[in-house]
């Protein structure tokens, strides 16, 4: 039963839905231009030349044939904005002119996440008053200075610091009101070990508040003020930080990065500071872990060319090696700047100044060209350039045989370590033999969308069955035909199986705010919006619609069939007895297919006749 609360929940949120145009919201972002009955232009949430990303007016909502995202005016904003849904919501509504308090469910208990955020909010408020007013963090003061960082920053960053107590901050949150045991989750203190009560798990360190893309305090790292190991702490996992999937400083260079086409991904958090103090706003760096697939993805939202600065020492090429082939595996083009030995990002651009670092940024070599210059650093000897090539080659496995972009990355392989394709593409296929590693399939790029007609490469299975659906999201007589043909169980993936059963249960073409409530989920909104964007092939009525519902079917059916064949095989390996009903229903499903072939036949002669 809807409560009264979750009615006006609702009601709040179609307000601010009606009340935005999707096309004029998504135009101060992208330059749209009107195709057929769509706008279209370059997404902004990849990179790309040719415009994949598609808006409807009239069903509210978008999808890009480039890198699958889709939605509606909300999904838009919380993917641009990095905000969560009740930000976007209250963004929304604010710009609408709507008042936020008609949202329902002002004086209700927050939830569990509301609440954590609070919680790191209070936290980041404490250490920062700390490093700005307490005698004990004079310490603190002048170390920020000697590294270059002002007050000015502090306050920027929301620099902060750790006294030596061991309960201040636990009694500060406890003043506040705050469960101690939502306090120990997010890693702000530690119940003792010895009897009851916490002490504070960061002390006499200087604080750098770690936030999301839209700026929440997700955790914290900290740092000594002088030589002791360990140099950083940082806040382990919890309910709103996941450390491999955050990158610090990215809630204050997303858009610039989006705008230079360029990231820079550093060690520390000094490093970003210093970087951005010198007026290159471009730098993020991984908090406390190495550089994972998900912080390379996250990086990939705003640019395809990120280049990894490193350290001029032995252990930061090898960091930087590694750093530059996670987003070689994830579409990225990564360039590598090694600094001269003994130095870091932070100590170079204060010791030259900002526009010396960019020069050098100009300079840096590709990831390819880097290794290659490494290799000749070395002596060029062949088992050198080998084991290069091979590294390489060990990351190209991510990508799909055939893939476009692949193709591209063997061919400049190839005149880098001037190497013969063929030899580098035997290698590959040799290496994926060697590793027994499934290749992950990569979203299809957009010249390869705009190829097909805003239709995604996939298998023909795949490809017929999201037509079907998006048969079944437009007026004609063609809709009754596919939910005569077609059953849920007809479906290969699950989730458009759901949506075959949500469509077919409401009995009518939903409008977009209906899709909106019957699809609330984010995977099922983007396939939907996918399904809403499909052009179906022309003259895609009567015999081509009962001809391609028949193929689904049809497909279904040799799957049972082999599995029946497997079932009846392993039974009679095994010396046991197939029962006449096993044998009955695989007769079934040969009878089925026999059928559904002629029928398909038929279609077919006919269509040849006329």
């Amino acid at each position: 039963m809807t409560t009264r609360g979750g009615q006006e929940r609702g009601d709040f949120k179609e307000r601010v839905r009606s009340a935005t145009d999707i096309v004029e919201l998504i135009g101060q972002y992208v330059k749209l231009r009107r195709v057929g009955s769509n706008w279209q232009g370059l997404c902004p949430f990849h990179h790309e030349n040719s415009p994949s990303f598609n808006v409807n007016q009239e069903r509210q909502n978008f999808y890009c044939f480039g890198c699958a995202k889709g939605g509606d005016v909300f999904s838009f904003v919380m993917e641009q904005e990095g905000l969560a849904f009740r930000e976007a919501l209250e963004h929304l509504a604010r710009r609408a002119g709507i008042p936020i308090e008609t949202a329902g469910g002002g004086g209700g208990e927050r939830s569990r996440s509301e609440l954590y955020q609070r919680i790191n909010a209070a936290s980041a408020d404490f250490y920062a008053r700390q490093l700005r007013e307490a005698p004990a963090a004079e310490r603190a003061r002048d170390y920020l200075r000697r590294r270059g960082v002002g007050e000015g920053a502090w306050a920027d960053w929301g620099l902060g610091y750790a006294g030596q107590s061991w309960r201040d901050l636990h009694q500060q949150l406890a003043r506040l009101g705050f469960p101690p045991e939502r306090c120990e989750e997010l890693g702000l203190i530690r119940h003792k070990a010895s009897g009851p009560g916490y002490y504070d798990a960061f002390r006499n360190r200087v604080m750098f508040p770690v936030r999301s893309v839209a700026g929440r305090v997700l955790g914290f790292g900290a740092r000594v003020m002088d030589d002791s190991l360990p140099k950083y702490v940082n806040s382990a996992d919890s309910p709103v930080y996941t450390k491999k999937a955050i990158l610090y400083g990215l809630d204050r260079a997303w858009r610039e990065i989006r705008r230079a086409k360029l990231g820079l991904l550093v060690e520390g958090y000094f490093d970003v500071i210093s970087l951005h103090l010198a007026g290159i706003p471009l730098a993020v760096a991984a908090c406390g872990t190495a550089f994972s697939s998900d912080q390379a993805k996250l990086l990939g939202r705003y640019t395809e060319r990120v280049c990894v600065v490193t350290d001029g020492d032995a252990a930061g090429g090898k960091a930087a090696v590694r750093a530059a082939g996670v987003l070689l595996t994830v579409g990225l083009r990564p360039s590598v700047l090694a600094l001269p030995r003994g130095e870091d990002p932070d100590s170079l651009v204060r010791a030259e100044g900002g526009e010396a670092f960019r020069e050098r940024l100009r300079g840096a070599p590709d990831y390819f060209a880097f290794l290659r210059g490494l290799v000749k650093a070395r002596g060029d000897r062949p088992a050198e350039r080998e084991r290069a090539v091979r590294r390489i080659l060990e990351d190209l496995t991510a990508f799909p045989e055939g893939d476009l972009h692949l193709e591209s990355l063997l061919e400049e392989l190839a005149q880098t370590f001037a190497v013969e394709r063929s030899v580098l593409l035997r290698t590959l296929q040799a290496t994926r033999r060697g590793e027994g590693r499934a290749a992950p399939r990569r979203p299809a790029g957009p010249a390869a969308a705009a190829e097909a007609g805003g239709e995604l490469p996939a298998s023909e299975q795949e490809q017929r069955e999201k037509l079907m659906l998006a048969v079944l999201l437009g007026p004609g007589t063609e809709r009754e035909t596919v939910f005569r043909l077609l059953r849920p169980e007809d479906f290969g993936d699950p989730l458009r199986a759901r949506l075959f059963s949500v469509l077919a249960a409401l009995g009518r073409v939903p409008d977009s705010r209906e899709l909106g409530e019957l699809f609330p989920d984010p995977a099922a909104a983007r396939a939907v919006s996918e399904l809403t964007f499909l052009r179906l092939p022309a003259g895609s009525a009567g015999d081509w619609v009962r001809q391609s519902a028949l193929r689904v079917k049809l497909k279904r059916m040799l799957d049972l069939n082999r599995d029946f064949q497997g079932r009846v095989q392993a039974m009679e390996l095994a010396g046991e007895e197939v029962s006449a009903d096993l044998l009955a229903e695989w007769r079934h499903v040969g009878e089925a297919i026999r059928g559904l072939r002629a029928e398909i036949d038929r279609i077919l002669e006919a269509q040849k006749g006329s």
